[in-house]
Protein backbone atom coordinates (compact mmCIF):
# COMPACT_ATOMS: atom_id res chain seq x y z
CA UNK A 1 0.00 0.00 0.00
CA UNK A 2 1.09 3.53 -0.85
CA UNK A 3 1.18 6.57 1.49
CA UNK A 4 -1.56 9.12 0.35
CA UNK A 5 -1.89 12.42 1.89
CA UNK A 6 -5.23 14.26 0.89
CA UNK A 7 -4.83 18.25 1.93
CA UNK A 8 -8.25 20.16 2.24
CA UNK A 9 -8.99 22.78 4.30
CA UNK A 10 -12.06 22.46 6.15
CA UNK A 11 -15.04 19.13 5.18
CA UNK A 12 -17.39 20.75 7.85
CA UNK A 13 -17.77 23.52 4.86
CA UNK A 14 -20.15 20.99 3.49
CA UNK A 15 -19.71 22.56 -0.17
CA UNK A 16 -19.24 21.04 -3.54
CA UNK A 17 -14.82 20.96 -2.91
CA UNK A 18 -15.91 19.20 -0.04
CA UNK A 19 -17.87 16.50 -1.97
CA UNK A 20 -15.07 16.02 -4.13
CA UNK A 21 -12.80 15.55 -1.05
CA UNK A 22 -14.79 12.87 0.67
CA UNK A 23 -15.32 11.13 -2.98
CA UNK A 24 -11.85 11.23 -3.28
CA UNK A 25 -10.83 9.80 0.30
CA UNK A 26 -13.94 6.78 -0.62
CA UNK A 27 -11.64 6.49 -3.85
CA UNK A 28 -8.10 5.75 -2.27
CA UNK A 29 -9.02 4.11 1.21
CA UNK A 30 -9.21 0.58 0.23
CA UNK A 31 -5.85 0.73 -1.85
CA UNK A 32 -3.71 3.20 0.26
CA UNK A 33 -3.04 4.35 3.75
CA UNK A 34 -4.90 8.10 3.26
CA UNK A 35 -4.17 10.58 6.18
CA UNK A 36 -6.35 13.76 4.97
CA UNK A 37 -3.94 16.77 6.24
CA UNK A 38 -6.32 19.49 7.02
CA UNK A 39 -7.34 22.48 9.15
CA UNK A 40 -10.44 21.46 11.32
CA UNK A 41 -11.79 18.23 13.03
CA UNK A 42 -13.70 16.39 10.77
CA UNK A 43 -17.16 14.44 11.72
CA UNK A 44 -17.12 11.89 9.41
CA UNK A 45 -19.99 10.14 10.63
CA UNK A 46 -21.81 13.55 10.03
CA UNK A 47 -20.11 13.98 6.47
CA UNK A 48 -20.98 10.43 4.96
CA UNK A 49 -24.60 11.10 5.79
CA UNK A 50 -24.75 14.33 4.04
CA UNK A 51 -22.58 13.23 0.92
CA UNK A 52 -24.01 9.72 0.91
CA UNK A 53 -20.51 8.27 1.74
CA UNK A 54 -18.33 5.36 2.89
CA UNK A 55 -15.28 7.13 4.43
CA UNK A 56 -13.83 5.05 7.28
CA UNK A 57 -10.14 4.45 8.32
CA UNK A 58 -9.00 7.64 7.44
CA UNK A 59 -6.00 9.22 9.67
CA UNK A 60 -6.63 13.19 10.21
CA UNK A 61 -3.67 15.57 10.62
CA UNK A 62 -3.40 19.13 11.64
CA UNK A 63 -1.82 21.12 9.21
CA UNK A 64 0.53 22.70 12.09
CA UNK A 65 -0.85 25.44 14.95
CA UNK A 66 -0.74 28.76 13.06
CA UNK A 67 -3.31 27.78 9.87
CA UNK A 68 -5.70 25.78 12.69
CA UNK A 69 -5.51 28.58 15.39
CA UNK A 70 -6.25 31.65 12.47
CA UNK A 71 -9.35 28.82 11.05
CA UNK A 72 -11.02 28.46 14.36
CA UNK A 73 -9.98 31.99 15.50
CA UNK A 74 -11.54 33.99 12.14
CA UNK A 75 -13.25 31.42 10.21
CA UNK A 76 -13.29 32.81 6.37
CA UNK A 77 -11.13 35.36 7.20
CA UNK A 78 -7.72 35.34 5.91
CA UNK A 79 -8.89 32.76 3.57
CA UNK A 80 -6.02 32.92 1.51
CA UNK A 81 -3.72 32.71 4.06
CA UNK A 82 -4.94 30.00 5.57
CA UNK A 83 -4.58 27.84 2.00
CA UNK A 84 -1.12 28.86 1.62
CA UNK A 85 -0.35 27.86 5.15
CA UNK A 86 -1.52 24.29 4.45
CA UNK A 87 0.73 24.39 0.96
CA UNK A 88 2.99 25.02 2.76
CA UNK A 89 2.88 22.49 5.56
CA UNK A 90 1.76 19.62 2.99
CA UNK A 91 4.88 20.54 0.72
CA UNK A 92 6.86 20.06 3.60
CA UNK A 93 5.60 17.05 4.91
CA UNK A 94 5.91 15.54 1.57
CA UNK A 95 8.76 13.36 2.27
CA UNK A 96 6.29 11.52 4.11
CA UNK A 97 4.07 10.25 1.33
CA UNK A 98 4.09 8.90 -1.84
CA UNK A 99 1.64 11.07 -3.14
CA UNK A 100 -0.26 14.90 -2.22
CA UNK A 101 -3.07 15.26 -3.40
CA UNK A 102 -5.01 18.01 -2.99
CA UNK A 103 -8.79 18.62 -3.63
CA UNK A 104 -8.80 22.27 -2.63
CA UNK A 105 -7.28 24.03 -5.79
CA UNK A 106 -3.71 24.75 -6.67
CA UNK A 107 -1.52 24.54 -3.64
CA UNK A 108 2.56 24.78 -3.58
CA UNK A 109 2.90 20.94 -3.00
CA UNK A 110 6.38 21.29 -5.42
CA UNK A 111 6.05 18.82 -8.17
CA UNK A 112 4.38 15.44 -9.08
CA UNK A 113 1.45 15.50 -7.16
CA UNK A 114 -2.01 15.61 -7.95
CA UNK A 115 -4.55 18.78 -7.98
CA UNK A 116 -8.54 18.98 -8.74
CA UNK A 117 -9.07 22.77 -9.33
CA UNK A 118 -12.59 24.13 -8.48
CA UNK A 119 -10.91 27.37 -10.06
CA UNK A 120 -7.49 28.54 -9.48
CA UNK A 121 -6.79 31.12 -6.75
CA UNK A 122 -4.60 32.48 -9.11
CA UNK A 123 -1.69 33.15 -6.99
CA UNK A 124 0.13 34.57 -9.71
CA UNK A 125 -2.32 37.42 -10.55
CA UNK A 126 -2.80 36.81 -13.61
CA UNK A 127 -6.70 36.36 -14.50
CA UNK A 128 -8.11 39.55 -16.02
CA UNK A 129 -11.33 39.06 -15.17
CA UNK A 130 -11.06 38.21 -11.46
CA UNK A 131 -14.43 38.73 -10.67
CA UNK A 132 -15.29 35.10 -11.38
CA UNK A 133 -13.07 34.18 -8.34
CA UNK A 134 -16.17 34.41 -5.51
CA UNK A 135 -13.91 32.78 -3.12
CA UNK A 136 -11.37 35.17 -1.04
CA UNK A 137 -8.02 35.45 -2.87
CA UNK A 138 -4.75 37.42 -3.45
CA UNK A 139 -5.21 40.86 -4.41
CA UNK A 140 -2.68 42.79 -6.96
CA UNK A 141 0.64 44.53 -5.37
CA UNK A 142 -0.74 44.70 -2.03
CA UNK A 143 0.92 43.90 1.01
CA UNK A 144 -1.68 40.76 2.14
CA UNK A 145 -0.83 39.39 -1.69
CA UNK A 146 3.13 39.56 -1.46
CA UNK A 147 2.78 37.46 2.34
CA UNK A 148 0.21 34.63 0.90
CA UNK A 149 2.49 34.24 -2.43
CA UNK A 150 5.48 33.92 -0.72
CA UNK A 151 4.03 32.03 1.65
CA UNK A 152 1.99 29.52 -1.10
CA UNK A 153 5.63 28.92 -2.73
CA UNK A 154 3.42 28.45 -6.35
CA UNK A 155 5.03 28.48 -9.30
CA UNK A 156 4.10 28.24 -13.18
CA UNK A 157 6.43 25.47 -13.25
CA UNK A 158 5.28 23.57 -10.27
CA UNK A 159 1.92 23.68 -11.75
CA UNK A 160 2.55 23.08 -15.37
CA UNK A 161 4.56 19.84 -13.55
CA UNK A 162 1.60 18.09 -11.80
CA UNK A 163 -1.29 16.34 -12.83
CA UNK A 164 -4.38 18.73 -12.63
CA UNK A 165 -8.06 18.06 -12.95
CA UNK A 166 -10.55 21.23 -13.43
CA UNK A 167 -14.15 20.75 -12.89
CA UNK A 168 -15.16 22.23 -16.37
CA UNK A 169 -14.15 23.17 -19.38
CA UNK A 170 -14.66 26.81 -18.39
CA UNK A 171 -11.99 26.22 -15.12
CA UNK A 172 -10.11 24.53 -16.97
CA UNK A 173 -9.75 27.87 -19.42
CA UNK A 174 -9.00 29.97 -16.16
CA UNK A 175 -6.12 27.72 -15.46
CA UNK A 176 -4.16 28.14 -18.48
CA UNK A 177 -5.17 31.61 -18.38
CA UNK A 178 -3.23 31.57 -15.09
CA UNK A 179 -0.30 29.64 -15.43
CA UNK A 180 0.17 28.84 -19.13
CA UNK A 181 -1.07 25.26 -19.18
CA UNK A 182 -4.54 23.39 -19.19
CA UNK A 183 -5.68 20.82 -17.27
CA UNK A 184 -8.10 17.74 -17.99
CA UNK A 185 -11.63 18.33 -17.35
CA UNK A 186 -13.02 15.85 -14.94
CA UNK A 187 -16.62 16.90 -13.44
CA UNK A 188 -17.40 16.27 -9.95
CA UNK A 189 -19.04 12.94 -8.96
CA UNK A 190 -22.78 13.76 -8.37
CA UNK A 191 -24.91 11.57 -6.13
CA UNK A 192 -27.71 10.12 -7.94
CA UNK A 193 -28.18 7.09 -6.39
CA UNK A 194 -31.19 7.66 -4.68
CA UNK A 195 -32.80 9.80 -6.87
CA UNK A 196 -36.62 8.31 -7.89
CA UNK A 197 -37.46 11.17 -10.06
CA UNK A 198 -41.64 11.81 -9.19
CA UNK A 199 -43.68 11.48 -12.54
CA UNK A 200 -44.14 14.93 -14.16
CA UNK A 201 -47.76 14.95 -13.83
CA UNK A 202 -47.59 14.44 -9.91
CA UNK A 203 -44.90 16.94 -9.27
CA UNK A 204 -45.49 20.07 -7.50
CA UNK A 205 -45.44 23.55 -9.26
CA UNK A 206 -42.76 25.12 -7.52
CA UNK A 207 -38.69 25.79 -7.71
CA UNK A 208 -36.20 24.37 -5.49
CA UNK A 209 -32.69 25.84 -4.91
CA UNK A 210 -29.76 24.21 -2.87
CA UNK A 211 -26.90 25.59 -1.64
CA UNK A 212 -24.99 27.24 1.29
CA UNK A 213 -26.94 30.18 2.37
CA UNK A 214 -24.23 33.29 1.85
CA UNK A 215 -24.60 36.56 -0.50
CA UNK A 216 -22.76 34.88 -3.65
CA UNK A 217 -25.21 32.58 -3.73
CA UNK A 218 -27.57 35.39 -5.13
CA UNK A 219 -31.04 34.37 -2.77
CA UNK A 220 -32.58 37.74 -2.69
CA UNK A 221 -32.09 38.40 -6.56
CA UNK A 222 -33.67 34.46 -6.76
CA UNK A 223 -36.73 35.48 -4.56
CA UNK A 224 -37.44 38.40 -6.59
CA UNK A 225 -37.39 35.94 -9.70
CA UNK A 226 -40.02 33.89 -8.37
CA UNK A 227 -41.86 36.95 -7.33
CA UNK A 228 -42.04 38.22 -10.98
CA UNK A 229 -43.14 34.85 -12.03
CA UNK A 230 -45.93 34.53 -9.74
CA UNK A 231 -46.99 38.21 -11.04
CA UNK A 232 -46.88 36.79 -14.60
CA UNK A 233 -49.87 34.17 -13.43
CA UNK A 234 -47.44 31.15 -12.48
CA UNK A 235 -49.15 29.78 -9.01
CA UNK A 236 -45.49 28.25 -7.68
CA UNK A 237 -43.56 28.59 -4.48
CA UNK A 238 -39.91 28.59 -3.58
CA UNK A 239 -38.12 26.24 -1.51
CA UNK A 240 -34.31 27.29 0.07
CA UNK A 241 -32.26 24.49 0.96
CA UNK A 242 -29.13 24.39 2.49
CA UNK A 243 -26.94 25.75 5.88
CA UNK A 244 -26.16 29.47 6.99
CA UNK A 245 -22.41 30.38 7.26
CA UNK A 246 -23.47 34.42 6.69
CA UNK A 247 -25.71 35.23 9.50
CA UNK A 248 -26.37 39.04 8.41
CA UNK A 249 -27.14 37.63 4.88
CA UNK A 250 -29.59 35.12 6.32
CA UNK A 251 -31.37 37.50 8.26
CA UNK A 252 -32.21 39.73 5.11
CA UNK A 253 -33.52 36.72 2.91
CA UNK A 254 -35.60 35.84 6.54
CA UNK A 255 -37.06 39.54 6.48
CA UNK A 256 -37.65 38.77 2.81
CA UNK A 257 -39.37 35.02 3.05
CA UNK A 258 -41.31 36.31 5.83
CA UNK A 259 -43.41 38.64 3.81
CA UNK A 260 -44.07 35.73 1.21
CA UNK A 261 -46.09 32.93 2.13
CA UNK A 262 -44.85 31.19 -0.96
CA UNK A 263 -40.84 30.83 0.51
CA UNK A 264 -39.79 28.41 2.47
CA UNK A 265 -36.38 28.98 3.98
CA UNK A 266 -35.61 24.71 4.66
CA UNK A 267 -32.42 25.02 6.26
CA UNK A 268 -29.78 22.56 6.26
CA UNK A 269 -31.99 18.96 5.34
CA UNK A 270 -30.88 15.31 5.94
CA UNK A 271 -30.05 13.95 2.21
CA UNK A 272 -33.30 11.81 2.12
CA UNK A 273 -35.57 14.95 3.13
CA UNK A 274 -33.80 17.03 0.87
CA UNK A 275 -34.09 14.03 -2.04
CA UNK A 276 -37.78 14.06 -1.70
CA UNK A 277 -38.32 17.91 -2.25
CA UNK A 278 -36.14 17.79 -5.52
CA UNK A 279 -37.58 14.79 -6.90
CA UNK A 280 -41.57 16.20 -6.01
CA UNK A 281 -40.74 19.84 -7.72
CA UNK A 282 -40.48 20.78 -11.14
CA UNK A 283 -38.53 23.35 -11.32
CA UNK A 284 -34.49 24.51 -9.77
CA UNK A 285 -33.59 27.41 -9.29
CA UNK A 286 -29.64 28.49 -9.24
CA UNK A 287 -27.99 31.52 -8.22
CA UNK A 288 -24.58 32.22 -8.53
CA UNK A 289 -22.69 33.71 -10.75
CA UNK A 290 -19.57 32.43 -12.18
CA UNK A 291 -20.26 29.08 -11.04
CA UNK A 292 -17.08 27.03 -11.73
CA UNK A 293 -19.55 24.00 -12.25
CA UNK A 294 -22.45 23.51 -9.93
CA UNK A 295 -23.10 20.07 -8.82
CA UNK A 296 -26.16 21.22 -7.06
CA UNK A 297 -27.49 22.25 -10.62
CA UNK A 298 -26.94 18.33 -11.95
CA UNK A 299 -28.09 16.91 -8.28
CA UNK A 300 -31.84 19.19 -9.48
CA UNK A 301 -31.42 17.91 -13.03
CA UNK A 302 -31.18 14.12 -11.96
CA UNK A 303 -34.03 14.62 -9.63
CA UNK A 304 -36.01 15.54 -12.81
CA UNK A 305 -36.39 18.85 -12.14
CA UNK A 306 -35.75 21.34 -15.03
CA UNK A 307 -32.64 23.97 -13.84
CA UNK A 308 -32.60 27.54 -14.79
CA UNK A 309 -28.86 28.92 -13.99
CA UNK A 310 -27.14 32.22 -14.54
CA UNK A 311 -25.61 32.69 -18.30
CA UNK A 312 -21.70 32.40 -17.30
CA UNK A 313 -19.54 29.93 -15.50
CA UNK A 314 -19.60 25.82 -16.12
CA UNK A 315 -23.11 25.13 -15.54
CA UNK A 316 -23.39 25.34 -18.91
CA UNK A 317 -22.31 22.08 -19.52
CA UNK A 318 -25.02 20.63 -17.58
CA UNK A 319 -27.70 22.28 -18.62
CA UNK A 320 -26.20 21.88 -22.51
CA UNK A 321 -25.54 25.53 -23.14
CA UNK A 322 -29.46 25.68 -24.14
CA UNK A 323 -30.19 29.04 -23.85
CA UNK A 324 -33.77 28.25 -23.10
CA UNK A 325 -32.31 27.66 -18.81
CA UNK A 326 -29.73 30.41 -19.08
CA UNK A 327 -30.57 34.25 -17.84
CA UNK A 328 -28.45 37.19 -17.74
CA UNK A 329 -30.68 39.16 -14.94
CA UNK A 330 -34.13 39.33 -12.71
CA UNK A 331 -35.83 40.27 -15.56
CA UNK A 332 -34.44 37.86 -18.61
CA UNK A 333 -34.81 35.17 -16.06
CA UNK A 334 -38.77 35.83 -15.07
CA UNK A 335 -39.37 36.13 -18.83
CA UNK A 336 -37.31 32.81 -20.05
CA UNK A 337 -39.41 31.08 -17.10
CA UNK A 338 -42.77 32.53 -17.86
CA UNK A 339 -41.76 31.16 -21.74
CA UNK A 340 -41.31 27.38 -20.20
CA UNK A 341 -44.14 27.19 -17.53
CA UNK A 342 -46.59 28.24 -20.13
CA UNK A 343 -45.82 25.23 -22.88
CA UNK A 344 -45.94 21.80 -21.20
CA UNK A 345 -44.17 20.41 -24.37
CA UNK A 346 -41.15 22.40 -23.91
CA UNK A 347 -40.95 21.10 -20.65
CA UNK A 348 -41.06 17.36 -21.99
CA UNK A 349 -38.19 18.48 -24.56
CA UNK A 350 -35.85 19.73 -22.23
CA UNK A 351 -36.32 17.18 -19.16
CA UNK A 352 -33.26 15.64 -18.75
CA UNK A 353 -33.11 12.03 -17.04
CA UNK A 354 -31.27 10.78 -14.46
CA UNK A 355 -29.29 8.17 -16.22
CA UNK A 356 -27.71 10.57 -18.36
CA UNK A 357 -27.07 12.93 -15.28
CA UNK A 358 -24.94 9.52 -13.92
CA UNK A 359 -23.30 8.78 -17.53
CA UNK A 360 -22.24 12.35 -17.42
CA UNK A 361 -21.38 13.27 -14.01
CA UNK A 362 -21.50 10.28 -12.18
CA UNK A 363 -19.95 9.21 -9.41
CA UNK A 364 -18.15 5.77 -10.26
CA UNK A 365 -16.73 7.43 -13.29
CA UNK A 366 -15.05 10.26 -11.13
CA UNK A 367 -13.73 7.55 -8.87
CA UNK A 368 -12.48 5.60 -11.41
CA UNK A 369 -10.42 8.42 -12.91
CA UNK A 370 -9.25 9.09 -9.57
CA UNK A 371 -8.00 5.79 -8.37
CA UNK A 372 -6.47 5.24 -11.84
CA UNK A 373 -4.64 8.21 -11.93
CA UNK A 374 -3.36 7.96 -8.36
CA UNK A 375 -2.19 4.33 -9.46
CA UNK A 376 -0.49 5.89 -12.27
CA UNK A 377 1.37 8.95 -10.21
CA UNK A 378 2.57 6.22 -7.49
CA UNK A 379 4.32 4.16 -10.57
CA UNK A 380 6.01 7.45 -11.64
CA UNK A 381 7.13 8.39 -8.21
CA UNK A 382 8.70 5.29 -7.90
CA UNK A 383 10.72 5.42 -10.89
CA UNK A 384 11.79 9.25 -10.20
CA UNK A 385 12.88 7.62 -7.32
CA UNK A 386 15.46 5.47 -9.20
CA UNK A 387 16.83 8.79 -10.39
CA UNK A 388 20.32 9.61 -9.11
CA UNK A 389 19.86 12.97 -6.73
CA UNK A 390 21.84 15.03 -9.11
CA UNK A 391 19.51 14.76 -11.96
CA UNK A 392 16.35 15.63 -9.81
CA UNK A 393 14.86 19.68 -10.01
CA UNK A 394 15.00 21.11 -6.55
CA UNK A 395 11.94 22.64 -4.63
CA UNK A 396 12.57 26.68 -5.72
CA UNK A 397 11.25 27.35 -2.27
CA UNK A 398 13.41 25.49 -0.31
CA UNK A 399 10.52 23.09 1.18
CA UNK A 400 10.49 25.89 3.87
Amino acid sequence: MSDIGVVHMDLMAKGGGEAVAMNVLEALQDDHDVTLITLTDPDFSTLNDYFNTDVESIAVRRAGRLAPTINATCGLKYYILQNALLGRYARRHADEFDLLVSTINELGLGTDSVQYIHFPFDWTVSLENRKAIFHPTVEDDCLYERLCTHVAGVTREDVASNTLFANSEWTADAVEEAYGTHPEVLHPPVDTSDFEPVPWEERERGFTTIGRIERSKRIAELIRIVDGVRDGGHDVDFHVVGPTVDEEYYREVAEMAASRGYVTLEGELPRGDLIDLVCTHRYGLHGKRYEHFGMVVAELAAGGALPFVPNDGGQHAIVRDDERLLYDSVEDAVGKIDRVLSDPDLQRELRTSAAEIDRRFGRDRFRDAIRATVAEAVVTQVEEERVPVSNRRSDPTGGS
